[in-house]
């Protein structure tokens, strides 16, 4: 696991080499992540379903990955769900699951595909980190939600500010786009990762205006 995330992480804001390291993922990141305990797609779902309870709602799963979260959503009744991903080997695996109506290769902070108001949700579950999705991409997932909309992410705590991701969500709350709905307690997402990858982190909950 750990050097599966060191050479994640190394990839810096390459997505063509982060792309093909999580290709060579793909296969055994489910074990991977199982093995240390990952917490995340259990509590960026939780929230989510507090806040959006209505399951034909169509919703985003930005940054799918092998599809975790997906199919959280499909066992609690979520069927219209959309997922995205830079990783075509992820989301093979994530078409395995039979959860997805539709998957597709993106790029969180590039531009997306998808019209103006075109899902009631957005979930991403360890997307916006080191070397992943930018904060800059909180204005196109913002624009491609409803009015009423909630937007679910997970992000650990040594970037939420260094990141720039506390200042984009507050910015676009500022704007009148979105206002914060909800925040989780401190929690570890990787919790039997070793110390350099132990950090705590929340999941955040933002509702379109």
């Amino acid at each position: 696991m750990t050097d599966w995330l060191e050479r994640v992480y190394t990839a810096g804001n390459d997505t063509a080499k982060l792309a093909e390291v999580y290709d060579a993922w793909a296969d055994e990141y489910d074990d991977s992540v199982g093995q240390v305990g990952y917490t995340n797609p259990a509590v960026v779902t939780a929230l989510f379903a507090r806040l959006m309870p209505d399951v034909a709602a169509p919703v985003l799963d930005a940054g799918c990955g092998t599809g975790l979260i997906g199919h959280m959503l499909g066992l609690v009744g979520y069927r219209d769900v959309t997922g995205i991903d830079l990783s075509s080997g992820m989301l093979k695996r994530a078409a395995a699951r039979g959860c997805y109506r539709a998957l597709s290769t993106a790029v969180l902070g590039e531009p997306l595909s998808f019209p103006d108001a075109a899902f009631a949700g957005v979930v991403a579950s360890g997307v916006f980190t080191v070397g992943h999705a930018p904060a800059s991409a909180f204005g196109e997932i913002a624009r491609v939600m409803r009015p009423g909309g909630v937007f679910v992410v997970s992000i650990t705590d040594p970037v939420y500010e260094a990141g720039g991701f506390k200042a984009a969500i507050d910015k676009l709350a500022a704007g009148g786009t979105w206002e914060r709905a909800a925040e989780s307690d401190s929690y570890l997402p990787l919790p039997g990762a070793d110390d350099s990858h132990r950090h705590p982190g929340r999941v955040y909950a933002m509702r379109r205006r």
